[in-house]
């Protein structure tokens, strides 16, 4: 898995390589400036990531760190513009990004080899964590054109068709590895899961809670990603909220004023 660490002593992050069957963790990014967000490609041999060296960029790193990163794509710094990877298409050659702006967030879509991206859906409202299905078929993503932020699907990739699979709210949606259910979280903070038939004509069943996640508060807009699902729908990686033992006093000085 990949993981974003935060140095409190060198005031930055970096994204970790660590094992799910294993002890230990390697450093996978060595930049001073800010890097989170790892998306692995779908043959695992790649990870995108977000960099703010310069303004706001989206870097490719080999996973087994051997090779220099390479940065793909930089938003203008005029724009004030940010971006978080999201997905990889079914043949890694596509990214799904979120472009974070004044007008709102929306979903781009970058090609690997070279070029510019497009913008996934043209709609005026907001859309996020744009997750593409394991054949490739669908985007599931979040949107909150109702008022309030639901799932929904569209065809992929040319994004014809609109289903709504949350009831009631929902927010970070992903895939199970067959592609026959999709996880979301639900306003009460419960994960939850919906049955889905993509085959020709994309259906979706009734939503069953299955726990609360207990999720850590985002701490920045990069901050998206609260779980993940290994490819069975059996097991999920939670980052949750762990009370410290100790809260540090906070003191507040009013009326303060310079003396000689």
């Amino acid at each position: 898995m990949a993981v974003d660490i935060a140095d409190q002593k060198a005031n930055n992050v970096d994204i970790w390589i660590a094992s799910t069957t294993e002890a230990g963790n390697s450093r996978f990014t060595f930049d001073p400036a800010e890097e989170v967000a790892g998306v692995w490609s779908r043959d695992g041999s790649m990870v995108a990531y977000r960099n703010d060296a310069d303004g706001c960029s989206l870097y490719l790193k080999r996973a087994t760190g051997l090779e220099r990163e390479r940065k793909r794509f930089t938003l203008p710094v005029s724009t004030l513009d940010d971006l978080v990877p999201n997905s990889w298409s079914l043949d890694d050659r596509q990214i799904l990004f979120t472009r974070q702006g004044a007008s709102g967030e929306h979903l781009e879509l970058l090609p690997v080899a070279g070029g510019e991206p497009t913008r996934l859906l043209t709609g005026k409202a907001s859309e996020t964590n744009g997750q593409i299905s394991p054949d490739g078929k669908w985007v599931a993503y979040a949107s909150d054109e109702s008022g309030n932020w639901e799932i929904y699907v569209t065809s992929f990739p040319g994004a014809e068709g609109k289903w709504q699979v949350s009831r009631g709210g929902g927010t970070e949606p992903r895939w199970r590895g067959d592609g026959k259910e999709i996880f979301y979280i639900a306003p009460s903070g419960i994960l939850t899961a919906v049955p889905v038939n993509g085959e020709s004509i994309f259906a979706t069943g009734t939503p069953v809670s299955l726990f609360q996640i207990h999720g850590r508060a985002p701490i920045s807009s990069t901050d998206v990603f609260t779980y993940d699902v290994a490819k069975d729908g059996k097991r999920f990686l939670v980052n949750r909220y762990v009370k410290p033992e100790h809260v540090p006093p906070l003191t507040i000085l009013l009326n303060a004023a310079n003396r000689e």
